[in-house]
C-alpha cells in the first residue's frame, strides 16, 4: 500500500475516533490550562463533589450516567463516566481525568465508578 493511502487510512481512523469522543472530554482537553473554575462551571453546570487539596488546589468530580435499557445482545445497566478535575490555588483548571464504567443489571447503582478501577497514582 503506498504512503499517501496509509495517510488517508490514518486520517480517517483519527477523524472517526473524535466524533465518538464525549462532549465534556472535548471542552476539558480545549479548556485544560486555561479556563477558571467559574468558566467550566457555566460549561458543565455544578460537580457532584469538591475535594480540597494540599497548596491551595482544588479537585471536582463530575459523574454523567446514560441508562442502558438493554435487548438481546445487551445488559440493562448503568454507563457512568466520572470526570476528575483539579485546579491551582488561582482556579485554574490545571489536570483532569476521565474513568467509565458500565454498572451492569443495576439502573439505579450507587457509586458511579468503584475505587477497584481507579488508576494507579
Amino acid at each position: 500500500m503506498s504512503t499517501l493511502r496509509w495517510l488517508g487510512v490514518a486520517s480517517l481512523l483519527v477523524v472517526g475516533c473524535s466524533l465518538f469522543e464525549a462532549e465534556e472530554a472535548v471542552y476539558l482537553r480545549s479548556a485544560q490550562g486555561l479556563a477558571t473554575q467559574e468558566e467550566v462551571k457555566a460549561r458543565l453546570g455544578p460537580p457532584a463533589a469538591i475535594k480540597a487539596a494540599p497548596a491551595g488546589e482544588s479537585s471536582w468530580v463530575y459523574q454523567i450516567r446514560q441508562e442502558q435499557s438493554g435487548s438481546r445482545m445487551t445488559a440493562p445497566g448503568l454507563w457512568c463516566d466520572e470526570y476528575v478535575l483539579t485546579f491551582d490555588s488561582q482556579g485554574v483548571l490545571r489536570r483532569w481525568t476521565h474513568r467509565s464504567q458500565f454498572n451492569g443489571g443495576d439502573p439505579m447503582a450507587t457509586s458511579c465508578v468503584s475505587d477497584d478501577s481507579k488508576p494507579a497514582s
